[in-house]
C-alpha cells in the first residue's frame, strides 16, 4: 500500500476545526500557579526577617531588614549618618566620619568621630570606650566628639556621665560638658551657660582668671578644681566657693589646707542643690562625687 493510499483511507480521521491558541492557555496556568508562587516568596522573606531580627539586648542598624552587631563588628561612616537601635540600651546616632566598634554587649569603642546617645536603661550598662577616657552612662541622653589625636568632649543634656580615665573621673550632670585632653587628662564638669571667659580659663587651668567669673551655679565646677589643686590653690577656691556656697562648720580653711580631697563630702549636698542638679537617683544610686 502505498502512502497515498493511505493518507486517503485514514482522511476520515483527520481534524477539521482550527488549531487551538496556546497563548490563551498560559495566562490560565498563570493565574493559578503564580499566586501560590508570591504567597511562598513572602512568606519565605518574613522568615528570613524574623531570623535576623534582633532580640531585645542586641545592637542593630535601622533597616527593613536590620543588621545586627556581633562583638567586634566595626561601624565606619563617611559622609552619611547612620542609626543604632537596641531595645534594651536605646539608640546611637553615628556621625559621619566616625568609627564606631561594638566590643561588648552594650560596650563600644570610639575611635575618632561623633556619636549622641538616648539610653534607657539601668546606669552603668553602657559605656563607650576612646582612646583616652571612658564615657559611662549614669541614665541619660549626651554627645561625646573624639578627635583623631584623642582630644574630645562630652556634652551631657540629660542626667549625668561619668567620665574616667584610671583614677581620675570626671561626673558631669545635664547641660554641662567635659574636656579629654590629648593626654587624656580631664577637665571637672563646666556649665555650657558659664562665661566664656570661665570656661576657657578652667580648661587653662588659670585659677587667678577662672575663679572671679564663677557664679553660685558654678559651685560644682569649683569643688570638683580641689582635686586638681596645690595646697595654695585649694585655699583659693575654698575661698572663692565659700562666698558663693557657704561650708558647712566642718569643712574649715585648715582642714581644705592640711586635708584629704573627701574633707569636702560634707559640702556636696549643698554645691548641688545651688548648682541646680540633683544626685543620680536612677533604679540604683552613684555617688556623684570624684573618688579619692
Amino acid at each position: 500500500m502505498n502512502e497515498e493510499r493511505l493518507e486517503t483511507l485514514l482522511s476520515v480521521y483527520r481534524y477539521r476545526g482550527a488549531m487551538p491558541d496556546f497563548r490563551s492557555v498560559i495566562p490560565i496556568r498563570r493565574q493559578r500557579v503564580w499566586p501560590w508562587l508570591t504567597a511562598a516568596a513572602a512568606a519565605l522573606i518574613a522568615i528570613v526577617a524574623i531570623m535576623q531580627w534582633p532580640r531585645p539586648n542586641q545592637w542593630h542598624t535601622t533597616a527593613i531588614v536590620p543588621r545586627v552587631l556581633h562583638w567586634g563588628d566595626v561601624v565606619s561612616t563617611r559622609d552619611s549618618q547612620m542609626q543604632l537601635r537596641s531595645r534594651a540600651v536605646g539608640v546611637i546616632d553615628v556621625g559621619a566620619h566616625t568609627t564606631l566598634r561594638l566590643v561588648g554587649r552594650n560596650r563600644f569603642e570610639l575611635a575618632a568621630g561623633m556619636i549622641h546617645a538616648k539610653t534607657t536603661s539601668p546606669p552603668g550598662i553602657f559605656i563607650v570606650d576612646t582612646p583616652r577616657a571612658r564615657a559611662t552612662d549614669l541614665g541619660c541622653e549626651y554627645t561625646l566628639a573624639v578627635s583623631p589625636n584623642g582630644e574630645g568632649i562630652l556634652r551631657v543634656s540629660s542626667g549625668w556621665v561619668g567620665l574616667t580615665r584610671e583614677w581620675d573621673q570626671s561626673l558631669v550632670p545635664q547641660g554641662a560638658k567635659a574636656i579629654i585632653r590629648a593626654g587624656g587628662q580631664l577637665s571637672p564638669p563646666i556649665f555650657e551657660d558659664a562665661a566664656p571667659a570661665f570656661q576657657q580659663a578652667v580648661i587653662r587651668g588659670d585659677l587667678k582668671t577662672a575663679l572671679p567669673l564663677a557664679r553660685r551655679r558654678d559651685a560644682l565646677t569649683l569643688i570638683n578644681l580641689f582635686r586638681f589643686a596645690n595646697e595654695e590653690e585649694r585655699l583659693m577656691i575654698y575661698d572663692r566657693l565659700n562666698t558663693l556656697v557657704p561650708a558647712p562648720p566642718t569643712v574649715t580653711r585648715d582642714a581644705i589646707r592640711y586635708g584629704s580631697i573627701r574633707t569636702v563630702e560634707p559640702w556636696w549636698p549643698d554645691v548641688l542643690k545651688a548648682s541646680g542638679v540633683t544626685s543620680i537617683k536612677k533604679k540604683k544610686r552613684v555617688d556623684p562625687r570624684p573618688p579619692e
